[in-house]
């Protein structure tokens, strides 16, 4: 046989030491999507927390049906109000102080509200005698403290709802005495009718007295107001005379058109007297007004003697004495004429001169009349100034009056916007405390609480407890589960594997050398188990898989490479004196002289001899041909190794192994711990085969018990 695997068998030994990635669909992962459908990982879960959610739901229930038994007999009963929109008029047409409540859905709930107030709360009590019946400014320190917790036990007490989408409120009053319960279910529907009475009541009376006093102010008012016009009118002289100003404006208008007919004339005359003195001023024969007094006669004169002056002058010369006689009566004509002219004039003048007189003084009356008019106007303003500052308060007066009447007819026949529909019955039997309630509440609380538990569980759970986990976390193969043996040594534990080869540990083992040596596959002649921290159990796996082979008719061999903390010797007896490990690598002993013979199997156990002290080591080259050496003599060579994570010296070690396998117990180390020493074994070059879960409960899934052969005695036949 060959000390050494070809190129050919280390690839095939390296591919299967490589990570499981997502898309390999040829591991244990690739049946996950078969366990979600099936249910496998809920019943696991269940399985594995199933104490966790008993132990819950009885510490609840228990906690549950503990309450109830404490707790004393409550007494519940309801009252009923109603809202009512309908009214008894009793006066017709008279408006209320305080409008009554719309039909509106939202009004209800506020009414509801209210009557879940602390105020409410504090009328009840009032009423209820619970607390003195003073002004809360009056009350010490004490009473108030005290008023409030009888408050907040009758709100914690009361129950007020609204019965679906109706106008129906139910008032529910709990208490330890039944008669306590229905007096105070009545007594809060109640006062709460009594409380919408008396805010109509108190506004009312409210209302009343500003209106009295607003009634007794308006009075002085007016009446002085009145005196102020009285006055006024006495000292403007329109006392009874209110025509005064129709007939000033009826003279002003007569006056107006004997103005205008005044100044017409007056313009006239004017027009006269120029035209009068201009046809003066080109002679008297250009005076057209031929109709004055001895005009015509002088004018018939003057053309007489002007024909006789011109005949004589044609006749005799011109110192002829009528010619001369002839001439002076013409001059003295027209010296008439002139005369007559003038005083023509003048007498346009003098009728000009009236007519405008008349027209001035016509304007004089009217400016005088206007006067008159503008004062009586001013005084007309004035006097309805004053007589408005009267009508004002007036009208507010009658209002006020009349609004004070209709107050004073509805005082004492206030209604309630609403009204009790149902009094409060006498409980007969209690209505709490509720077993079956309560122990529903604490299963729903038990189940809320496992839940929230075994979430915390899963998301801080340590380690890995399945083959997915391994396989998915890790991407390495799952080899075995080995079961924890509770009360037991470890030279009881591995002795099993002789004494009781149908126990789930001895089976265990043999599913373990499956794994390490499936069929049809390279087999490695050197395999490591390690682990990443001590207490892990690889000490008594790696004797157990030796005794296992060992049966099966395989050379085994079982190398202890603990240096600094054996087990062999210490915690099983192997090579307690004798040399080991150590002397061999130094040259000291012979690889047969050291090994040493299991009692019980035909496997060999190498110890490790002289301990040495840490910080030392070995070579790698005497190690590795001690393996060589030993590869000629076994058909398998286990090593037990020291925890990878704690001692370096283990990663040398796994170098010269075909293949390593990585023990962690079930739900203890840590992930990052089971990574890390994954990790380290691969950069010091060895092929991780896959990874061992030991100490897992028997009850697990992975456990599936012994499977022993039955004895004849319990064999049944059909038909038999």
């Amino acid at each position: 046989m060959s000390n050494e695997l070809s190129a050919a068998q280390h690839h095939a030994l390296a591919e299967r030491g490589r990570h499981l990635g997502p898309e390999d669909n040829t591991g244990y992962s690739g049946g996950a999507g078969a366990a979600q459908l099936d249910g496998s990982r809920f019943a696991r879960f269940l399985k594995d927390n199933y104490k966790l959610f008993l132990g819950i739901m009885v510490v609840m229930l228990s906690l549950a049906a503990l309450y109830t038994w404490r707790q004393d007999p409550v007494y519940e009963t309801k009252a009923s109000v109603l809202l009512d929109q309908r009214k008894k008029q009793v006066v017709q047409g008279l408006e209320d102080v305080v409008s009554p409540l719309p039909a509106d859905s939202s009004v209800v709930d506020t009414e509801v509200e209210m009557l879940s107030s602390s105020g409410m709360a504090f009328q009840v009590a009032r009423r209820a005698g619970l607390i003195p019946d003073v002004p809360v400014a009056r009350m010490s320190q004490q009473q108030q403290e005290d008023a409030s917790l009888v408050v907040r036990d009758i709100l914690e007490h009361r129950s007020i709802n609204r019965v679906g989408l109706t106008y129906l409120i139910d008032i529910r009053y709990s208490a330890n005495d039944p008669e306590t319960a229905q007096r105070m279910a009545n007594l809060y529907a109640q006062t709460y009718i009594d409380s919408q009475v008396g805010v109509r009541v108190e506004e009312n009376t409210r209302v009343k007295l500003h209106l009295e006093n607003e009634i007794a102010r308006l009075r002085g008012q007016v009446k002085a107001a009145d005196a102020a016009v009285a006055t006024y009118k006495a000292q403007v002289g329109l006392n009874g005379n209110t025509a005064l100003g129709t007939l000033t404006e009826q003279e002003i208008s007569s006056y107006n058109q004997t103005l205008a007919v005044a100044r017409a004339q007056a313009a006239e005359d004017a027009k006269r007297l120029d035209a009068a003195r201009a046809q003066l001023a080109r002679g008297t024969d250009n005076l057209g007004d031929s109709n004055a007094p001895g005009m015509t006669d002088l004018r018939s004169q003057q053309t007489a003697a002007s024909a006789q002056v011109a005949q004589l002058a044609s006749r005799y010369g011109a110192n002829h004495p009528e010619l001369i006689t002839a001439r002076q009566q013409l001059q003295e004509i027209n010296r008439l004429l002139a005369g007559q002219g003038s005083r023509v004039v003048a007498g346009l003048q003098a009728q000009a001169q009236a007519s405008a007189g008349r027209a001035a003084e016509i304007a004089g009356r009217l400016s005088a009349t206007e006067g008159e008019l503008a004062g009586a106007d001013k005084a007309a303003v004035r006097l309805r100034e004053l007589e408005a500052e009267v009508a004002a308060p007036k009208t507010l007066l009658e209002a006020y009056m009349s609004r004070l009447a209709q107050i004073s007819t509805q005082s004492g026949i206030e209604q309630a916007d609403g009204r009790i529909a149902a009094l409060a019955p006498l409980p007969i039997d209690p209505s709490g405390p509720r077993l079956g309630l309560n122990m529903a509440v604490a299963a729903v609380l038990g189940f809320i609480l496992f839940a929230i538990v075994a979430l915390i569980r899963q998301v801080f759970a340590v380690g890995v407890s399945s083959p997915e986990e391994v396989e998915n976390i890790f991407g390495i193969e799952f080899l075995a589960a080995v079961p924890r043996l509770r009360n037991e040594d470890d030279l009881a534990i591995i002795n099993q594997v002789v004494e009781a080869p149908n126990s789930p540990y001895a089976e265990s083992l043999r599913a373990l050398a499956a794994g390490i040596f499936p069929p049809g596959q390279v087999h490695p002649r050197v395999v490591a188990l390690t682990s990443p921290q001590a207490g892990e159990g690889k000490s008594t796996t790696a004797i157990a898989l030796g005794r296992s082979q060992a049966l099966r008719g395989r050379r085994v061999l079982v190398v202890d490479c603990d240096l600094q903390r054996p087990t062999f010797h210490q915690r099983f007896g192997f090579g307690r004196f004798g040399p080991g490990l150590v002397e061999v690598l130094r040259g000291e002993a012979k690889l047969n002289d050291c090994l040493v013979i299991d009692g019980l199997t035909p496997a060999r156990l190498l110890p490790v001899g002289e301990v040495i002290e840490a910080g030392q080591s070995i070579a790698f080259d005497q190690l590795q041909a001690l393996i060589g050496e030993a590869r000629d003599q076994f058909d398998l060579i286990i090593l037990d190794l020291p925890p990878v994570l704690q001692v370096a010296e283990a990663r040398v070690i796994a170098a010269v192994s075909d293949g390593v396998v990585l023990l962690t117990r079930w739900k203890h180390t840590s992930r990052q711990a089971i990574e890390f020493a994954i990790t380290v074994l691969a950069r010091a070059g060895s092929s991780v085969m896959g990874l061992v879960l030991t100490e897992v409960p028997a009850g697990s899934d992975m456990m599936l018990g012994s499977y022993a052969e039955p004895t004849a005695g319990k064999l049944r036949f059909a038909g038999h």
